[in-house]
């Protein structure tokens, strides 16, 4: 028997998709990508989710309300991209707590490094979904994430994070390569 296809376009690409029903108890994973990748890239609106003016993203994950500082006049400056949080954070971010929810993913104990956090929400969420996470980025962007990592991760943490400055081009610290990462983002 053949399987029934749903096929769309995508977002502005206008690019062919081909939508896949998966059976869970929660659709959420699967409407927060659909919904994501439908609408993006807009012309007129580069994030959907996030709005860059705002000082703060609250969001609830893994059971806990997250609250993510931004720095929207960074974003000012040329090259400052790490100031705010993106529509692929929070993707990638709740995808992760639904493959975890499903069975699909497992963070219990796995080494990430994660590289660029930015503000550092992808780490946060893959913290309370026990990994032992190690949130990375340039020199200047280290006081905001650091302030997001300390203040999200306080109470019922199942791994662990830690904030490393890491630079392109220099030598990174031995602790990002000493025993290489399950996973990198």
């Amino acid at each position: 028997m053949e399987e029934e296809r749903l096929e769309m376009k995508l977002g502005s690409y206008g690019g062919k998709v081909s939508v896949l029903e998966w059976e869970t108890e929660s659709g959420a994973a699967e409407e927060t990508m659909l919904l994501w990748g439908i609408q993006q890239p807009t012309l007129s609106k580069q994030n959907a989710f996030v709005s860059h003016s705002s000082l703060q993203l609250r969001l609830d994950a893994c059971g806990h309300s997250l609250s993510i500082l931004q720095s929207p006049s960074s974003l000012g400056k040329p090259g400052v991209t790490g100031a705010v949080i993106w529509d692929s954070g929070v993707v990638l971010g709740k995808f992760l707590e639904h493959a975890v929810d499903l069975g699909i993913l497992v963070l219990q104990g796995k080494k990430v490094v994660e590289l660029g956090s930015g503000c550092g929400l992808v780490g946060c969420i893959a913290a309370l979904l026990g990994a032992q996470v190690i949130l990375t980025d340039l020199p200047d962007r280290l006081r905001l994430l650091k302030k997001n990592v300390e203040s999200n991760l306080r109470h019922g943490v199942r791994g662990s994070a830690a904030v490393k400055e890491l630079t392109w081009g220099d030598d990174p610290d031995n602790d990002l390569i000493e025993l290489p990462p399950d996973y990198v983002f």
